[in-house]
């Protein structure tokens, strides 16, 4: 695996500074806070998100053609991303928008990602918009394995996957704890 990799998964600590950044009394603070949240949730790519319309997120399973791939995808909202969907799609039919993200363009995403990073104390350098697919992605190959976190990421083949997760000591560690909490 190669360092980039690497450096772009988030460990538990950071993930916690990252989203405690947020002042959620601010109108962007908020907005970005859902987008970032629910993109964690979901492992979706920001352009995909970007293209959800309010009518898809009024239910916890629907189905998108991705972007990228043209890929179609089921996608899961746990009740968290629901929430805080069901909050932007309130926020987009209030100005009359039919998509739950008011801005279209994936560019203030990637700045935004840099600024929360600088705000928490995380390397902005490490970061990209794709990172928080990666670090889900890692998290649950942890808790239920490769194929899981293939499935969630709608790869076609393991070996594209196991390019996201991190095999690094404190990962290991990390999988050990989680293993010796539960026996």
């Amino acid at each position: 695996m190669g360092a980039s990799t690497k450096t772009r998964i988030l460990n538990d600590q950071e993930m916690k500074l990252f989203f405690e950044s947020f002042n959620l009394e601010k109108k962007s603070d908020w907005y970005y806070y859902h987008v970032f949240r629910i993109q964690y949730l979901t492992a979706l790519r920001i352009s995909d998100i970007m293209r959800l319309t309010t009518d898809q997120v009024k239910t916890k399973h629907f189905y998108i053609i991705e972007k990228k791939t043209k890929k179609r995808r089921e996608v899961y909202l746990c009740e968290e991303a629901f929430t805080l969907s069901q909050n932007l799609r309130k926020r987009a039919e209030n100005i009359g928008s039919k998509y739950i993200l008011t801005k279209k363009d994936d560019s203030s995403y990637r700045r935004a990602m840099k600024i929360y990073c600088r705000k928490a104390g995380v390397d902005p350098d490490r970061v990209s918009t794709h990172t928080l697919r990666k670090t889900i992605a890692n998290r649950v190959a942890i808790l239920k394995g490769t194929k899981a976190a293939s499935r969630l990421l709608n790869h076609s083949k393991l070996s594209t996957t196991e390019l996201y997760l991190d095999n690094s000591q404190e990962t290991v560690e990390t999988a050990i704890d989680l293993v010796s909490g539960g026996v």
